[in-house]
């Protein structure tokens, strides 16, 4: 398939904004024009979440701003274009790492309460949208430990910090 009709497929099923983002990530791989690839290895490249970290990370602004849109939008699009659920290994593997980088012990050294208060929910809130996807209670073997040992390391902090 070449990668030019793709595209022209992508522009007539998907909004403006998943359009422009698809053609921002592909120019950064293939020769657009010219190119070709079979369909598995282009849907393989749009359903592996790292990607849209990498590839759009610098038209961040444009998605947000001018199309009131999110790179999470962008990625349900695409994996629904590809008959694919969005609630995948690719997204659950980019979730989980963020959320396990996190050491909740640091927030005991922010002295603004709101902050801290704020950073500690942010994280809370991270695990319950791992917990509550689908990929994940299909896989709870897959970081459950590591998730119970990061809400324990929470929920410490929080008593400490006298967070109810």
């Amino acid at each position: 398939m070449k990668i030019k009709e793709l595209l022209e497929n992508i522009k007539a099923e998907c909004t403006t904004i998943t359009y422009f983002c698809s053609i921002h990530m592909l120019e950064k791989n293939f020769d657009i024009e010219n190119d070709t690839s079979n369909k598995e290895n282009i849907k393989e490249f749009f359903i592996n979440y790292e990607n849209y970290e990498k590839y759009l990370n610098d038209y961040a602004g444009v998605i947000y701003k001018k199309f009131e849109s999110s790179i999470d939008n962008v990625y349900n699009e695409i994996c629904l274009f590809f008959g694919e659920n969005p609630d995948n290994k690719y997204l659950f593997s980019h979730r989980i790492k963020r959320v396990l980088n996190q050491n909740p012990m640091k927030y005991l050294d922010i002295e603004n309460e709101d902050l801290r208060d704020n950073a500690i929910y942010k994280i809370e809130e991270k695990i319950s949208i791992i917990e509550k996807s689908f990929y994940y209670k299909e896989n709870k073997q897959l970081a459950y430990k590591e998730l119970e040992k990061l809400k324990k390391s929470i929920n410490m902090v929080k008593v400490a910090a006298g967070i109810k």
